[in-house]
């Protein structure tokens, strides 16, 4: 009689389980909802980036002033990198617990592997938390903050152009010049905060989704709103929030500015025979499962804005008093 291996055991749960921990990782991510993804074939990707547009001139009829020639101009392109980095994680848990319980143990650290993986790349991409080197861009808030300026609107306590509605309003129109503002990241919490701002005119300036499905997002001046949650490990064995509220309370960003690449070896792998840091799996009559997932990120903020390279950036902070 044939039998069933290990190995087919651990097949079947991987490939039961793959795309449950890509749905969750996506749909728990901000910036994986946010921002565009590029698909990569390979570990680094080159993004070619317009730097530099032409521009074109009125022309006389004349067949012999300088006014009558038709005039020449150069476009070209900067290179912006995507270097796929991975982030991983391993749960142990010991073989008695999944023969006992009474619930789809195996679906809950799918779906927190999911979240643990979608927490650390916002992290990284919104604050810089534990960025990779190889990411030469800026993280989003670092990159308001170097810009300074209009860029980085301070909310006051004062009702008016600096509060937290003209913030927003002033965030947005600090990057209109140069870019659509389209998006707005924030905290979970300040959705609630949302809900009492009122224009001038005395009409809510923010709109619920009021439903649940994956497509359907807030609106708050009509900027696309995500919300990026949950914690991330600092570096003393405890965790943080992933977002920060001492540091930015939102962040007005371009979305066309920004891309994420994703590697398609993303996969979740059943452990049954291995030493997962002190613990031998087999001695200890546990097993693991091991999630990881491979992405890269980039900020297009050498912006083609006309024929001189301009390098600027695309996200706009509204930060509390004593902010970043």
């Amino acid at each position: 009689m044939a039998d069933i291996s290990r190995s087919d055991v651990a097949t079947l749960i991987q490939e039961a389980y793959a795309s449950d921990f890509l749905n969750w990782t996506a749909g728990t991510s901000a910036v994986l909802k946010a921002f565009p993804t590029r698909n990569m074939g390979t570990k680094t990707v080159h993004e070619p980036v317009l730097a530099t547009k032409p521009h074109a001139k009125w022309v006389q009829e004349s067949a012999t002033s300088s006014a009558g020639v038709k005039p020449t101009a150069e476009v070209t392109w900067g290179d912006k990198t995507l270097v796929a980095e991975e982030l991983a994680v391993i749960v142990p848990i010991h073989e008695n617990v999944l023969d006992d319980a009474t619930t789809n143990v195996v679906a809950d650290i799918v779906k927190a592997g999911g979240e643990a993986i979608a927490y650390a790349l916002d992290a990284a991409v919104i604050f810089g938390n534990h960025k990779p080197a190889t990411w030469t861009s800026n993280a989003l808030l670092p990159s308001a903050v170097a810009a300074g300026g209009a860029n980085h609107q301070v909310i006051s306590a004062t009702p008016g152009a600096t509060d937290l509605a003209g913030a927003f309003l002033s965030a947005a129109a600090a990057l209109s010049d140069k870019y659509d503002p389209t998006t707005l990241l924030t905290r979970k919490g300040m959705k609630y905060r949302f809900a009492n701002l009122r224009a001038t005119t005395g009409e809510p300036i923010f709109q619920s989704s009021m439903s649940n499905s994956p497509a359907s997002v807030d609106n708050l001046y009509g900027l696309d709103v995500y919300y990026a949650t949950g914690t991330v490990a600092d570096d003393a064995g405890g965790d943080v929030l992933v977002w920060d509220p001492a540091m930015a309370e939102a962040l007005v960003v371009d979305r066309s500015r920004v891309v994420i690449g994703v590697r398609q070896d993303i996969e979740v792998k059943f452990l049954d025979q291995a030493t997962v840091g002190s613990i031998n799996l087999a001695e200890r009559d546990m097993v693991a499962f091991r999630f990881k997932a491979r992405f890269a990120y980039a900020l297009g903020d050498n912006v083609a804005y006309g024929s001189n390279v301009i390098t600027s950036s695309p996200v706009a902070a509204i930060v509390p008093s004593g902010g970043s």
